[in-house]
């Protein structure tokens, strides 16, 4: 019969049935074998009560014992212990774009100012071609012709969105011309982690001394509450490979303040080691000097996908709404690969039973259709906007 006793995954007990055994086999040597025990009696009602009772003292020294094991730990629980390797579990933040606004007269237009973080703030928006809303982070006075303004999300997670796609003004104000974004949105929100995430991101961070400076330089970045992607390439070898030069290390982050990023590089890089990079941050040393630290950031690259659904409802398939739900459930790190299994599965499960999709495809030039698909630049990771899926239902 087995005991209670710890083991390598944790603290073990007995079920509810070994405890029952446990305690009829002490009654019979009490009472003798035939003692009646049935669960209508009172010995057998009294029993299982004892049972009852042990065993949830037993649960409660198993919740307590995993609460207290950073590797089985959950939920409030979980936060509370890792606070004590400084992290909190990332919350859900928002996506900005920077949006070039043209008028024709003196305008004014109102921001979410002091409402920047709140859900239920209000100022002039737009929306890109996917719906997405956009709200103008800072209220502007008498812009009279063009110039470029960050916009917040109006929803929090993950929203991106492709250069010259917020085009479309919801609140109308005499005056605006038009509204584009010239790049892509230069920060994209977080959808937050969950207990799995957060225990990894754990694991990562108290291990950094062990690891190489390129490792250590990923694993800090990203504890950043705003940086959701990173990068770093480390060419060690004495010859450029795919464009690093010999012995430079390639920081590539999304999300983040500037400052943020280049202090953990500086932090992490051994000296004399080549940064390739077009952003430059100045960092300041203990001895009051600014010694420059290069990094870039992420470029979109437009994804392509087509794929046939075998409609099995008697009702037509609302395409707008499947191509926009693809839209926002396939995203991609920098360097990852797009591929017609991983496409297939979410498209199934947008369809719910509704329809079977088949002949999935991916394309970068909306031309030449394969199954897998690999960015072209290692600084580059895939967009997939809803104009970009081609959907043919049968």
């Amino acid at each position: 019969m087995a005991g209670n006793y710890f083991s390598q995954t944790g603290l073990v007990t007995q079920s509810l049935e070994e405890i029952i055994t446990e305690i009829t086999d002490k009654y019979k040597e009490i009472y003798g074998n035939d003692i009646n025990i049935d669960q209508n009696t009172p010995d057998g009602q009294m029993i299982n009560l004892l049972a009852q009772m042990k065993k949830d003292i037993l649960d409660l020294l198993v919740q307590y014992n995993s609460n207290i094991d950073v590797d089985q730990v959950q939920g409030i629980a979980q936060q509370i212990l890792y606070k004590l390797n400084g992290l909190e579990i990332k919350s859900y933040t928002y996506s900005y774009v920077n949006v070039k606004i043209t008028t024709n007269s003196p305008t004014n237009l109102q921001g979410l100012d002091s409402n920047i973080d709140n859900a239920d703030g209000t100022g002039y928006t737009i929306q890109d071609t996917n719906g997405n809303r956009w709200i103008l982070a800072n209220s502007i006075t008498n812009l009279n012709g063009t110039d470029e303004f960050p916009f917040r999300a109006a929803e929090l997670g993950g929203i991106q969105c492709l250069p010259n796609t917020v085009t479309l003004p919801e609140t109308i104000v005499s005056g605006v011309v038009s509204v584009t974004n010239p790049g892509a949105n230069y920060i994209t929100g977080d959808t937050g982690e969950n207990t799995s995430e957060f225990r990894q991101r754990r694991n990562r961070t108290v291990a950094l001394p062990s690891q190489g400076f390129d490792e250590s330089i990923e694993a800090q970045l990203l504890n950043l509450d705003t940086v959701t992607q990173v990068k770093v390439y480390d060419n060690r070898k004495s010859v450029e490979v795919n464009g690093i030069p010999a012995h430079t290390i390639w920081v590539i982050v999304e999300g983040g303040q500037n400052s943020e990023i280049g202090d953990i590089i500086y932090a992490n890089i051994p000296p004399g080691i080549p940064m390739k990079g077009s952003i430059e941050v100045l960092v300041s040393k203990s001895n009051g000097e600014l010694t420059p630290v290069y990094f870039d950031r992420g470029t979109a690259q437009t994804l392509y996908v087509k794929a046939t659904i075998k409609n099995l409802e008697t009702t037509v398939l609302d395409e707008t709404d499947i191509k926009k739900q693809m839209s926002a459930q396939l995203t991609y790190n920098i360097g990852e690969n797009a591929d017609t299994a991983t496409i297939t599965c979410v498209l199934r499960d947008i369809l719910n039973n509704t329809g079977v999709p088949y002949d999935v495809a991916v394309s970068l030039n909306n031309s030449d259709w394969q199954e897998i698909v690999t960015p072209t630049g290692l600084d580059n990771y895939f967009a997939l906007a809803s104009e970009n899926i081609t959907l043919t239902v049968e």
